[in-house]
């Protein structure tokens, strides 16, 4: 939220958007290699290249400035950390379970594992809040040291031994593939590409509806970086909460219709945003995390079982990939003839998530009746 304040003092509305767009097509470049390096080579090296990229980025936004191409290339490291984190976090803790004989608890241990991280998370928020009232750029400082911190934790991992490892590229993403051939599987696959989209529509326009909110501009912050770290902080508690209420829920009502509804409550809260520039919205916009927080939880959990341990990471990366290509496509489109007004880009986001979530509710309505309720 700090980089969107950032980047939208510095370049507008159109360039934040753009450099937006960049990042996540930049991950569609690494998404699928990461995930089969991590395959391949091992999940570890790959957790900690997560590190090194993460160190690089915040190294590059920090001396940025006004720098475009800077921005840029740190929006392109960030994004080769985040291809690589996709998939392989969740595919070493299933590989851990699973050789201790306890994949069966992976779904809640998941729940509990992103309730923590949203928790960390708050406080994160609310100290990058602070030190944006001071300069937006000790944000990037403090991130920095958090990267280091996190690559110097991964020289303490292991590796899990498999008993197969991955081929060579090509006849591996053939082989994901193939699991689509499964259409409950092929469905959950689908929901994940939707998903990228449900959950940002909410999220990468909140800072500049903050900043119009409180009466402010992008060239004249006063309290919105604070604000911003305390909405945030907020919303990663509301989060940790979801995912801690994520397997219960989907065990009750199933996994389809629990994805559904988790879609939706992102299209409810976009559409909010966009009809009104009022505190009272920040009630819904504390839901944001939500759909963040549960729905990877569900997909990993129904993912992971049905796929090989060599296959997990691409499968996983691959499901990520199409997510990212689309929302990423998404705002290089919007970005062409956004101005400085953030109602008009709201509204396009309300139409296209309300899009999404009446595909996934019809298409999970198809897949029950042929092939009955999902379990976890």
């Amino acid at each position: 939220m700090v980089l969107v304040l950032f980047n939208r003092a510095r370049f507008d509305l159109d360039g934040a958007l753009a450099l937006s767009g960049i990042y996540y097509l930049c991950v569609v470049l690494f998404e699928v290699p990461s995930g089969w390096a991590s395959d391949r080579f091992g999940r570890v090296p790959t957790l900690r290249f997560v590190g090194l990229a993460w160190m690089m980025a915040f190294a590059c936004w920090t001396a940025a400035d006004d720098r475009f191409w800077m921005v840029a290339l740190g929006q392109a490291l960030v994004a080769a950390g985040y291809a690589s984190l996709s998939g392989t976090d969740v595919s070493f803790h299933y590989d851990v379970l699973e050789s201790l004989g306890r994949a069966h608890e992976f779904a809640d241990r998941q729940a509990k594992l992103v309730s923590r991280g949203r928790v960390v998370g708050a406080l994160g928020a609310l100290t990058g809040g602070a030190l944006g009232l001071i300069d937006l750029r000790l944000a990037f400082v403090a991130s920095f040291l958090l990267a280091m911190t996190q690559f110097a934790v991964t020289l303490g991992f292991r590796d899990v031994e498999h008993s197969e490892v991955a081929g060579a590229i090509g006849g591996q993403v053939r082989r994901c593939l193939a699991y689509l051939s499964d259409v409950p599987l092929r469905w959950v696959f689908g929901y994940g590409i939707a998903m990228v989209v449900l959950e940002h529509v909410a999220f990468s326009l909140m800072a500049p509806w903050l900043t119009e909110t409180l009466g402010e501009t992008a060239d004249d912050l006063e309290s919105t970086p604070f604000v911003v770290g305390c909405v945030m902080a907020v919303i990663g508690l509301v989060g940790a909460g979801a995912a801690r209420l994520s397997t219960p829920v989907a065990r009750r009502w199933g996994l389809r219709a629990t994805l559904v509804g988790l879609g939706a409550l992102s299209a409810v809260i976009v559409t909010a945003m966009a009809l009104a520039q009022h505190p009272v919205v920040l009630v819904l916009l504390m839901l944001r995390s939500v759909q963040g927080a549960a729905a990877p939880i569900l997909i990993s959990a129904a993912v992971a079982p049905a796929v090989a341990q060599h296959h997990r990471a691409t499968l996983l990366s691959l499901n990520s990939l199409g997510g990212r290509l689309l929302w990423g496509s998404i705002l290089l489109v919007l970005s062409t003839d956004a101005t400085g007004d953030v109602a008009p880009v709201l509204w396009r986001f309300s139409a296209i998530s309300w899009a999404l979530v009446a595909l996934t509710l019809s298409t999970a309505a198809l897949v029950r009746r042929r092939h009955g309720p999902v379990s976890i």
